[in-house]
C-alpha cells in the first residue's frame, strides 16, 4: 500500500492529473465568465494540460493566472478575430443558402473552406502564444503552417471538435454537465498530447516556467 501512496507511483500520478484537470477546467470556466475573455483562458488552458501531458504536475491556479494575466491583450485580440472571421463566413453561407438558387449553392464551398482554415489557425495560435514569445504576426504564420504540415492532426482536431458540438446539439443537458465538471480539461489534454510533440520539436521547454524563444 505504501507504494500506492507514493507520488511517483502511476496511480498517484494519474489521479494527480485527474485532479489537475478539475481544477484548470475549473479555471478555466472563471476565465470566460466575460465572453470575449475565452481566448486568453483557452491559451492559460493549453499551458497547464501540456504540462500534465509531459508529466508534470504544475501548480495549477498560479500558472494559469499568470499566464491567463501575461497573455491577456494578445489572446483577447486572436479571439475577437477569429470570431469576426468566423461570423462573416457563415453569414455568407447562410446568405447563399437561403438567396440562391440550387445551381449557385457551390459558391459557399471557399467559405467553408476558410472556416476550417480559421478552425486549424486557432487550434495551433492559443497554445502558441501560451509556449512562445512571439509577435502577432508570427503567430498567425507558424500556427496556419504547423496546421498546415500536421494536418491529420488538425483533421483530428476538427473531428473531435465537430463531435463534441453533435453531442452538446443531440444531448444538450448531459454534454454540459460533463463539459462542466472536467469536459474542456479533457479535450485540452488529449489535444495536448499532439500540442506536446509538435512544439518540443521547436524548441518548446515543457518543464520550465520559462517561455520558449520562438519557432
Amino acid at each position: 500500500m505504501a507504494s500506492f501512496f507514493d507520488k511517483r507511483s502511476i496511480p498517484m500520478r494519474i489521479l494527480t492529473a485527474l485532479c489537475n484537470l478539475m481544477l484548470v477546467n475549473f479555471c478555466f470556466l472563471v476565465g470566460c465568465v466575460p465572453i470575449l475573455t475565452i481566448g486568453a483562458s483557452l491559451t492559460s488552458l493549453y499551458r497547464i494540460t501540456i504540462k500534465i501531458a509531459a508529466g508534470e504536475n504544475p501548480s495549477v491556479f498560479r500558472e494559469f493566472f499568470s499566464c491567463y494575466k501575461q497573455n491577456f491583450l494578445k489572446s483577447t485580440g486572436f479571439f475577437f478575430v477569429y470570431c469576426l472571421l468566423t461570423a462573416f463566413f457563415s453569414f455568407e453561407i447562410y446568405m447563399v443558402r437561403t438567396m440562391l438558387p440550387q445551381q449557385y449553392q457551390w459558391s459557399m464551398y471557399p467559405a467553408f473552406f476558410f472556416l476550417f482554415a480559421i478552425f486549424a489557425s486557432a487550434s495551433y495560435a492559443f497554445p502558441l502564444i501560451a509556449w512562445f514569445d512571439e509577435t502577432v504576426k508570427q503567430t498567425i504564420k507558424n500556427s496556419l503552417l504547423l496546421a498546415l504540415t500536421n494536418l491529420p492532426t488538425t483533421i483530428l482536431f476538427a473531428v473531435v471538435s465537430a463531435g463534441v458540438a453533435a453531442a452538446w446539439y443531440f444531448e444538450t443537458i448531459i454534454t454540459f454537465s460533463i463539459l462542466i465538471f472536467m469536459g474542456f480539461g479533457i479535450i485540452a489534454i488529449i489535444f495536448s498530447f499532439f500540442l506536446k510533440k509538435i512544439f518540443e520539436k521547436h524548441g518548446a521547454v515543457i518543464t520550465s516556467d520559462e517561455e520558449s524563444v520562438g519557432l
